[in-house]
C-alpha cells in the first residue's frame, strides 16, 4: 500500500510540461531527477496513449533538460488496448515491448488484419448459407410457416459478409481484452432471447469452434491476444521485481481490464508510479460515491466523466484523497474546473446545484467562463467555416497555437477544405481514408464505369480526374474532355453509355452534329478532334477490357488483377506517390491473403472495395501548417495548445450513441461481463472535461445535421441549467452566433473586398503567415 506512487493533473494545468518539471525535479520518483547522469535518464520507462502523446513528452522532456545531447527515456505508446474503438485497419498500433520479450516468452506471430478478416468473411457466408429458413413456425392448423424475411437479417454477400468480418473482428478483441471466456455464452440460450438471438449465439458458438482451430493450424494469433501476453508478461515483471529502472504510466484512464490491470502493476512496482489525467478531487464525496455504488447503472456508472477512473481507483486500492495533484493552476481555471464537475454531476446529485448558485462568486465565475466562446451555427457547412475562420484567426498572432478536437471526422474533413481555400494546410491526426484520396476516389471512378456499362455520367467524371492519362498527354485528355461531353455525352447516343464500338458513337454523334438546331458548340468540332475522340474511346475500351471482360460473379482475385491492370494503364508512367504506393500495398495485401470460395459480381464489388479502401488510413500532408492541429479525442488528451475548438457537440456527434454490435444484445453483454456500449460516453465526457481546461476555448454546435434539426449536447444543456436564466456558461461567454457565413467573403462579389468589420482570412493570407 506505501508503495504505490500516484498523481493527478488538473485539466487547467499543462499535462505534458507539468509531467515533465516534476519527474526531472524528483517529485515522481525518489531519487531520479534532472541531476542524473544520461544513462541513468535513459532507464526510465514511460507509457502513454498514443504515438502523438509520445512525441510531444520526448519534446517536453528534452526542453526540460535543457542539455545540447542527451539520451532520453523510453517512450511507449498503449495504443489500441487503451481504447478498442481508436484501432484501425493496418495501424501498427498496441503496446510495444521488446520483440526480445516476445521471443522469450515463445509467442507466435499475429495474424494480418486482411487475413483474419477474409477468413471470418468466409465463416459468415458459410454460415448465411446454412442458414436458410432456419426460422420456421407453426401456424394455428399446425402448418409449418417459414419468415420470409429472414434474408434480409443474415449477410448474403461478399460485401455485406465483409462488414459483419469487422464487426465480429472487434467482438473477439473485446472478449479478449476483457478476459470474458467464450464458455460463457452457452448458458444465454434462454427463453425469454427472441430466437434471431438464438441463432446468432449458434453462430458464435461455431466462431468461437472453427476461429482458434483456424489460428492453431497456421500456427498464428489474434493480434489482441499476443499483446495481451506481453502485457501479462511485464505485469508479472514488475511484481517481482523484474525491473530496476523507473516505470511511470501517465495519461490512461484504465478504461479497460487490460490497461488497468497494467496500471496497478506499475503502481505496486518499487520503482514505479502513475499520472491520472483529470481526477475530479472538487466533487463532494455523496456525489463521487454515485459514480459506483453497490448496485451499479449504466447512467451513473459509465457516462460520467470519472467513471473509469473510479472504477481504476477501486483496481488500485486507494482513495481519492490519496492522489498527489502535480502543477499549478490559476484560480479562474479552478473556478471553472468547478463549474463543469458540477454541471456533469450525476442526475441524482443535481440537487446540490442550488446550494453551488448561492455559494459561489458572480464575479470569480464571470472571470472563470471568460475565455469561452460559443459557436451556434445553422448547418455542418457553416459550423466548419466559422472553426476555420477562428483557427485562420489565431495565425494572427505569432506563436499561438490551435487545435480543433472532434470525433466528427466529417466535420474535420470541411474544417480541413475550408482552410485550404486559403492556402492553409492543417494536420489531421486521424489522417484521411484511402478511399477519399485522389488515387482513391479514381480506383472507385472506374469500378463505377464498368458497374453502369460506361454511362455518360461516370465517364465524364472518370475523364476530368487530373490524374487520367490513357496513353496520352494529361493535357491533351483534358483538352478532349470537354469536347466529348459537348460532342457525344449530353446527347442521346450516349444514353445506353458508352461500351459500345467506338466508330459507332462518334459516326452517330458527328450525323447529330450536323443538324442546323445542333448546339453550336456541337458543330464547331473539328474533323480532326473528332478523330481525336474516336482514339480517346478506343483507348478507353481497350484499357477498360480487362474488367469489362469479367460477366456476372467471379473470384475475387480476377476482380483485383484486372482492376489493378485498368488503374495501371489509365494511369500511365506517373511517378509513384505515396497514395499511389498504398494502393498498391492494398492490392498486394488482398491478394496474398483471397479466398476462392469469395465470388462478387461487379456492383458487389464496387462496395467491398470502398469498404476496404475506407478503413485504410494515410496520414496527413507532410507541410502542414505547424501551428493548426485537427485531433481527435483520444489524440488530443495530452495535448497542450493556446486556443482549443471543440467541434460537433450536439447528441448523437459528442457525446455518441451508445451502439451496441451486430452479434449480442444488452442482456447478453451484462450477462457476459462486457462493458455496456455506454462506456464510450463516459471516455468522451472526460475528455471534454480535460479540454475545458484551456484557457482559450471555443465551442461549436450546429442546429441542423444533414438537413434534419439535432439536439445540443448534454455537456452544453447541462452548464446552461446551472448556468441559470442568463444563459449559455453563466451569460457570460462570449457567444458567437454564426452569421460570418452570409456577411462574409463569400457573399461578396468576385475581387470585391468585404467590410474589415469581419473576419477575413481571404485578404490576409495574402501576406506570410509565421510558423
Amino acid at each position: 500500500m506505501q508503495n504505490k506512487r500516484l498523481f493527478t493533473i488538473a485539466p487547467g494545468a499543462p499535462f505534458l510540461k507539468t509531467f515533465a518539471t516534476a519527474l526531472l525535479e524528483g517529485r515522481i520518483i525518489v531519487g531520479y531527477s534532472k541531476s542524473l547522469g544520461p544513462l541513468e535518464i535513459a532507464d526510465a520507462t514511460i507509457y502513454v496513449p498514443t504515438r502523438r502523446a509520445a512525441r510531444a513528452l520526448a519534446y517536453e522532456l528534452g526542453r526540460a533538460l535543457g542539455r545540447p545531447s542527451m539520451l532520453l527515456p523510453r517512450i511507449l505508446p498503449l495504443g489500441a488496448l487503451e481504447e478498442t474503438e481508436t484501432s484501425l485497419l493496418f495501424e501498427a498500433t498496441g503496446i510495444e515491448i521488446a520483440e526480445e520479450a516476445a521471443g522469450a516468452l515463445d509467442l507466435p506471430e499475429a495474424v494480418g488484419e486482411i487475413a483474419r478478416r477474409m477468413l471470418l468473411t468466409e465463416l459468415i457466408l458459410a454460415w448465411a448459407r446454412a442458414l436458410s429458413h432456419a426460422i420456421v413456425s407453426v401456424d394455428a392448423n399446425g402448418n409449418r410457416e417459414v419468415d420470409q424475411s429472414e434474408s434480409f437479417l443474415v449477410a448474403k454477400t461478399a460485401a455485406d459478409a465483409w462488414y459483419l468480418s469487422g464487426e465480429l473482428a472487434s467482438l473477439i478483441d473485446e472478449m479478449i481484452i476483457e478476459d470474458v471466456a467464450w464458455e460463457k455464452l452457452d448458458p444465454l440460450v434462454l427463453p425469454e432471447f427472441d430466437q434471431y438471438w438464438r441463432i446468432t449465439l449458434d453462430f458464435l458458438t461455431i466462431a468461437v469452434e472453427h476461429w482458434p482451430n483456424e489460428l492453431s493450424q497456421r500456427g498464428l494469433v489474434d493480434k489482441a491476444r499476443r499483446q495481451m501476453a506481453l502485457i501479462e508478461a511485464q505485469s508479472r515483471r514488475l511484481r517481482e521485481g523484474g525491473t530496476t529502472g523507473p516505470v511511470i504510466a501517465i495519461g490512461s484512464t484504465g478504461s479497460n481490464r487490460a490497461t488497468a490491470d497494467l496500471l496497478a502493476a506499475i503502481a505496486r512496482a518499487p520503482r514505479g508510479a502513475v499520472v491520472l489525467p483529470g481526477l475530479d478531487q472538487q466533487m463532494d464525496a455523496h456525489a463521487w460515491a454515485m459514480i459506483v455504488g453497490a448496485a451499479p447503472d449504466a447512467e451513473n456508472s459509465f457516462t460520467h466523466p470519472q467513471a473509469s477512473l473510479r472504477r481504476l481507483l477501486v483496481l488500485l486500492q486507494v482513495q481519492r484523497d490519496e492522489i498527489v495533484s502535480l502543477g499549478e493552476v490559476a484560480a479562474p481555471l479552478v473556478m471553472r474546473e468547478s463549474f463543469v464537475s458540477q454541471a456533469l454531476l450525476p442526475a441524482d446529485a443535481t440537487d446540490a446545484w442550488n446550494a453551488y448558485r448561492s455559494r459561489v462568486d458572480p464575479v470569480e465565475l464571470e472571470s472563470a467562463l471568460g475565455g469561452i466562446s460559443l459557436i451556434e451555427a445553422v448547418d455542418a457547412r457553416e459550423e466548419a467555416l466559422a472553426l476555420a475562420i477562428a483557427m485562420r484567426q489565431v495565425l494572427e498572432t505569432p506563436g499561438e497555437t490551435a487545435a480543433l478536437v472532434t470525433p466528427d471526422r466529417e466535420l474535420a474533413a470541411r474544417v480541413r477544405a475550408e482552410l485550404r481555400r486559403w492556402g492553409v494546410e492543417a494536420d489531421d491526426s486521424a489522417g484521411e481514408p484511402l478511399s477519399a484520396s485522389p488515387i482513391g476516389i479514381l480506383a472507385r471512378l472506374v469500378i463505377a464505369c464498368v458497374a453502369s456499362g460506361m454511362a455518360a455520367a461516370d465517364v465524364a467524371g472518370l475523364l476530368g480526374h487530373p490524374s487520367v492519362r490513357l496513353g496520352l498527354a494529361r493535357s491533351e485528355v483534358a483538352r478532349l474532355a470537354p469536347l466529348l461531353e459537348v460532342g457525344l455525352l449530353r446527347s442521346p447516343c450516349a444514353a445506353q453509355g458508352l461500351a459500345g464500338e467506338a466508330s459507332t458513337l462518334i459516326a452517330a454523334a458527328r450525323e447529330a452534329a450536323k443538324d442546323v438546331y445542333s448546339h453550336p458548340a456541337k458543330q464547331r468540332i473539328s474533323e480532326a478532334d473528332w478523330a481525336a475522340l474516336e482514339d480517346l474511346l478506343n483507348r478507353l475500351g481497350a484499357q477498360f477490357a480487362p474488367l469489362q471482360n469479367l460477366r456476372g460473379d467471379q473470384p475475387l482475385k480476377s476482380w483485383l488483377a484486372a482492376h489493378r491492370l485498368v488503374l495501371t494503364a489509365i494511369l500511365g508512367d506517373d511517378e509513384i506517390d505515396e497514395d499511389r504506393a498504398a494502393l498498391e500495398d492494398l492490392f498486394d495485401e488482398l491478394t496474398a491473403n483471397v479466398l476462392d470460395s469469395l465470388n462478387f459480381d461487379v456492383d458487389s464489388y464496387a462496395h467491398f472495395f470502398a469498404a476496404v479502401a475506407r478503413e485504410v488510413v494515410l496520414r496527413g500532408p507532410k507541410r502542414a501548417h505547424p501551428r493548426l492541429k485537427i485531433f481527435g479525442l483520444l489524440e488530443a488528451r495530452l495535448v497542450d495548445v493556446d486556443v482549443i475548438l471543440l467541434g460537433g457537440l450536439d447528441e448523437t456527434v459528442w457525446p455518441p450513441q451508445a451502439r451496441t454490435d451486430a452479434f449480442l444484445n444488452r442482456p447478453m453483454r451484462a450477462a457476459l461481463g462486457l462493458t455496456p456500449p455506454e462506456r464510450k460516453l463516459g471516455q468522451t465526457a472526460h475528455d471534454f472535461v480535460q479540454a475545458m481546461g484551456k484557457s482559450k476555448v471555443i465551442l461549436s454546435r450546429a442546429r441542423k445535421r444533414a438537413g434534419s434539426p439535432v439536439v445540443a449536447s448534454r455537456f452544453l444543456q447541462r452548464m446552461a441549467a446551472l448556468g441559470g436564466p442568463r444563459g449559455t456558461l453563466a451569460g457570460n461567454a462570449a457567444i458567437i452566433i454564426c452569421d460570418w457565413r452570409r456577411r462574409s467573403t463569400i457573399r461578396f462579389p468576385p475581387r470585391r473586398r468585404p467590410s474589415a468589420r469581419f473576419p477575413n482570412p481571404r485578404s490576409s493570407c495574402a501576406r506570410p503567415v509565421s510558423a
